[in-house]
């Protein structure tokens, strides 16, 4: 049974009309030498029998493919609900692999695993500031003014000399590697040297200058346990130490975490916590503690961090992975991440590009002239007597109106009152340019696409025939096991026992109704083969 599935979704693929030699007909509609080709040529390394990579006997195969095909649509199979429901289902989810710039994606996947090989130890001031103020220029000046002395005195004595308020942010943010930080903060920790400080550079946060004190090879994925108690609570240190020489006598160090550990996320687990890389915890002294252990069953001595004192022990310990083994990994962090705007940008750039049109419109002019601060504060309404007949965007063969960019407007509000209302209406025209050409790109992406086209094809094609399948041929020992109690009886011979090779008996039974069945539908849809076509493809693909 399986490995007929496995043919019939290896074989779904959708009919090219591009490539005009006809290879055969099944009851006159043609399936083309093209199409063939691209079968063959997917499947041929995955076949290790030799007499199956015959073109004769793949023929062949392929032949009763379209036979049991034109046998699906004859039934309406096509036609079914839950067919068409499994079908949208999967539509829209293979759609989504295809609305990226997959060069841009890549680029940024490959830089993110090179990141995830080594760590970066770094420490910043942050100066806070938002679009509202009217001073960035005395903020970047300030922070280039802080360079000289954030390079050579420590955090401490920066703060005393520079940050004596607390004006500003100053920290040691450790070791972290690649998803740790926003995007622009971990692109200019990677680019600055060992040693030196960065010029000022701007994230939503506010404005920042970092210092790069060292870097280092990645120390992997690590899994702990801890037992944590609070430096607040009366007798800690005493408690925690008590805790520890019980361990070190042989106590359970999960038994220990249950009853006496006060982090209540992990004590229930036996102090358990999920698997971390350097910087991703908010404890540089725990993860110190606990990258230091060598084996697992290493039990720490007890850490003191700003939440309280801890004993760890180590669980695993696992290096960094290929660059394979680890893609789908990263490309889920990568959709996660500010990395992804750069991706989606490119994306949306690609359809400006397809569409000939840009983010400027004349007609923006209107709309300024139209729409008040109120949209600003998310409560602007649209006038009366704005035109449904003047064009503002045209798309293919899609127009869109003063009218639908108006209405997208009012019903796309969104607080902004420290923006500024030019750059905000503009902000909302790409939102909703971005959204038109989407919808556009969507529609056609079959029609335009061969690749999506294809594996769409090869998913209905497949679910279609495994319908059909189970209906005419896997279901059918359940319906009638007396014929193949039959079965059995004729063949006994063949087998031990009914019971002890029932599963056998079963899949030879279906096989014969099966070649049963291909008898009776060559004679419903005659197949003619152009034999000129297939003797020039028995010459390309000869193996002898």
């Amino acid at each position: 049974m399986y490995k007929i599935f496995l043919f019939f979704f290896c074989f779904s693929f959708s009919f090219s009309q591009n490539e005009k030699d006809v290879l055969f007909t099944v009851s006159d509609s043609p399936v083309y030498v093209e199409e063939f080709h691209r079968v063959y040529n997917k499947n041929i390394d995955l076949i290790k029998d030799s007499d199956q990579r015959d073109v004769q006997t793949y023929l062949d195969l392929f032949i009763n493919y379209k036979l049991k095909l034109a046998e699906a649509y004859s039934l309406d199979l096509h036609k079914e609900n839950a067919y068409l429901k499994e079908l949208n289902k999967y539509a829209k989810q293979l759609q989504n692999s295809y609305l990226t710039d997959k060069k841009t994606e890549e680029k940024f996947l490959k830089e993110a695993y090179e990141r995830t090989k080594y760590e970066v130890k770094v420490s910043h001031v942050l100066i806070r500031y938002s679009e509202s103020d009217k001073d960035s220029i005395k903020v970047i000046q300030k922070l280039k003014n802080f360079r000289n002395d954030f390079l050579e005195l420590n955090i401490d004595n920066f703060n005393k000399k520079h940050n004596k308020n607390n004006e500003y942010i100053v920290e040691d943010l450790g070791y972290f590697s690649a998803f740790k930080m926003i995007y622009n903060f971990e692109n200019v920790a990677y680019d600055t040297q060992i040693g030196e400080v960065s010029l000022p550079f701007k994230t939503r946060f506010g404005y920042h200058i970092i210092k790069v004190h060292d870097k280092r090879p990645s120390l992997g994925e690590i899994n702990v346990g801890h037992i944590m108690i609070y430096k607040s609570k009366e007798n800690s240190v005493e408690k925690i130490n008590s805790v520890l020489d019980s361990i070190n006598k042989g106590a359970s160090f999960e038994y220990l975490a249950k009853k006496y550990s006060e982090d209540k996320n992990s004590s229930f687990k036996g102090g358990r916590l999920n698997s971390f890389s350097s910087g991703q915890i908010n404890s540089i002294p725990f993860e110190n503690a606990a990258f230091k252990l060598k084996n697992p069953g290493d039990i720490s001595e007890v850490v003191e961090t700003k939440y309280g004192w801890h004993i760890i022990k180590l669980y695993s310990k696992k290096n960094i992975q290929s660059y394979e083994e680890i893609k789908y990994e990263l490309l889920n962090k990568l959709k996660k991440s500010s990395r992804f705007d750069f991706i989606s940008d490119s994306f949306y750039e690609s359809l400006l590009t397809k569409y000939n049109l840009n983010y400027e419109n004349k007609e923006l002019k209107y709309f300024d002239s139209i729409v008040d601060n109120s949209l600003l504060n998310a409560n602007w309404s649209m006038p009366e007597g704005i035109s449904d007949k003047t064009n503002m965007v045209a798309i293919l063969n899609n127009t869109y109106s003063l009218l639908d960019f108006a209405d997208y407007l009012e019903n796309n509000q969104s607080k902004n009152p420290k923006k500024s209302l030019y750059n905000v209406l503009r902000e909302k025209y790409r939102s909703f340019l971005n959204l038109k050409m989407l919808k556009i790109y969507k529609d056609n992406l079959e029609k335009e696409n061969a690749d999506y086209r294809n594996v769409l094809n090869e998913y209905r094609e497949g679910l279609l025939l495994f319908n059909l399948m189970q209906d005419k041929i896997w279901t059918y020992n359940e319906s009638d096991s007396l014929k193949l109690k039959d079965f059995f009886n004729k063949n006994s011979v063949n087998y031990k026992s009914f019971e002890s090779d029932k599963g056998k008996i079963i899949g030879d039974y279906q096989e014969k109704l099966e070649l049963e069945w291909i008898k009776e539908l060559k004679l419903k849809y005659p197949v003619l083969i152009n034999k000129k076509a297939f003797r020039r493809i028995k010459k390309m693909y000869s193996y002898e």
